[in-house]
């Protein structure tokens, strides 16, 4: 009978500290005089965070989040890189169709087709900007839930209550967002078959000028990440709060 209390108080007492550090504020969430003092991660470590909460790669196949489960975090990402291929098709102009159509296959090399895309390619990335904003709506952040137990950590029924409510609306959300991933994914489909029929001379300066969009964005991310993790750092090794709000603002 002892032995059994003992390791129930041990459970209990881990389970204490388990939800004490999870419930701690995160170093990203504090004001800059604390963070300076209690942020005590080098700059490979900001660095490696920061990459897998916001590039979409080490995001999908890197990193763990207990709130969206890895098949959902590849659907994200199958849709988004088919959905640069829809826009950069539907940038199309008729001019470059029409050049396309004309071009003297001779006189092109692999690369012709860039200074044709670069049009395209900006109007991609700020498409794509809005595309990771709504993907965002139908997943909820893990701070809400951490919200709940600090709010509500000595009523244990009322935080029964908002957990399960919690937890409905995300099983609601993730099946919102199959069926619109579906939907979107069957149109998206089709308007490329579409596309490559009715332009077929397009297909290899479409399927390059997708490759390079998919491409630039991943180096776009990557370099916002090693911006915003630089500039905190130094925020750090400087005592600078200016840096630091600037880093902040590329979140």
């Amino acid at each position: 009978m002892p032995k059994k209390n003992q390791k129930e108080d041990t459970e209990s007492k881990n389970d204490k500290e388990f939800f004490k550090e999870y419930l701690a504020t995160s170093p990203d969430e504090m004001e800059f005089d604390d963070a300076y003092v209690f942020d005590k991660r080098t700059f490979t470590e900001l660095f490696t965070e920061d990459l897998k909460e916001n590039q979409i790669v080490a995001h999908t196949f890197i990193a763990d989040d207990p709130l969206k489960p890895r098949t959902m975090k590849i659907i994200v990402f199958i849709l988004v890189v088919l959905l640069y291929f829809v826009v950069n098709g539907l940038l199309f102009s008729e001019e470059v169709i029409t050049e396309l159509f004309e071009v003297d296959d001779d006189k092109e090399n692999f690369f012709s087709y860039f200074p044709r895309s670069i049009e395209r390619i900006i109007y991609s990335t700020l498409v794509s900007i809005v595309i990771g904003i709504i993907t965002d709506l139908f997943f909820v952040d893990e701070t809400k839930i951490k919200g709940y137990f600090r709010r509500e950590k000595n009523q244990p029924k009322i935080l029964k209550e908002k957990v399960v409510a919690f937890i409905n609306v995300i099983k609601k959300r993730n099946i919102a967002f199959i069926v619109i991933a579906s939907v979107i994914l069957l149109v998206s489909f089709f308007y490329l078959l579409c596309f490559n029929y009715v332009y077929p001379y397009s297909q290899v300066e479409w399927i390059k000028s997708s490759i390079t969009i998919v491409i630039v964005m991943q180096i776009l991310s990557f370099l916002k990440c090693l911006l915003q993790s630089g500039l905190r750092f130094l925020s750090f090794k400087f005592n600078s709060e200016k840096l630091y709000k600037i880093g902040k603002l590329l979140d």
